[in-house]
Formats: structure tokens, sequence, C-alpha cells
């Protein structure tokens, strides 16, 4: 169970990561576009 919930911790962070640099990227892409 502990190993279950370090594996859905680890899930999260890497999720949680890809949004942010998602959203950077495009706010990134608007700045760049306008």
């Amino acid at each position: 169970m502990r190993g279950r919930l370090a594996r859905l911790g680890w899930f999260a962070a890497i999720w949680a990561a890809s949004v942010a640099v998602l959203g950077a990227v495009s706010m990134a892409l608007r700045f760049w576009i306008a």
C-alpha cells in the first residue's frame, strides 16, 4: 500500500510538472505570436 501511494505521488508530481510546462509553453507562444 505504501508503494502504491508513493507511485501515485510520483505520477501526480510528473503530471503537475507536465501541465505547468505546457501552460508556460502556451503562454510563451502567445507572447511570441503577439
